[in-house]
């Protein structure tokens, strides 16, 4: 059951899970294409055959933030589930050594996705630090 109507619902079986045609590598002007191929700054942290981990370019919300981008232009999560998935399982080998973190990634601008290259943030928490996600009830302060 769909509760809100925000999905719909299938009732078909789900497609084949094969790979997607070869995605385009690089699309002109994006700033996460322009950092896999070399041509802009940023501190790579890790690097895998189809993903890098960098540091965000103002440091990140928390110490240890990081960024997991394919090295294929994919604009979002949903764009190429394959694509997707390989990029969730480098973001998930950095948070098993992050211990507790928020992994998230958005899509479209409501969303505040604010490039259109698929990315995911690890970013490691710390009970209290004070960083409440657009969800998170604001608690109220100690007196």
């Amino acid at each position: 059951m769909v509760s809100y109507g925000e999905f719909r619902e299938v009732t078909e079986e789900a497609p084949d899970a094969r790979p997607q045609p070869p995605r385009t590598p690089r699309r002109p002007g994006c700033p996460f294409c322009l950092i896999v191929c070399g041509r802009a700054p940023a501190t790579v942290l890790r690097e895998w055959p189809d993903a890098l981990a960098i540091r965000p370019r103002h440091g990140g919300v928390t110490a240890g933030h990081v960024l997991v981008i394919p090295r294929v232009h994919v604009a979002d999560v949903a764009e190429d589930p394959v694509v997707s998935a390989a990029t969730m399982l480098r973001a998930a080998e950095l948070a098993a050594e992050a211990g507790d973190c928020n992994v998230i990634t958005s899509r479209g601008p409501a969303a505040t996705q604010t490039v259109r290259h698929l990315h995911l943030h690890v970013v490691p928490r710390a009970e209290g630090d004070g960083l409440l996600l657009p969800w998170t009830a604001a608690r109220p302060a100690e007196t």
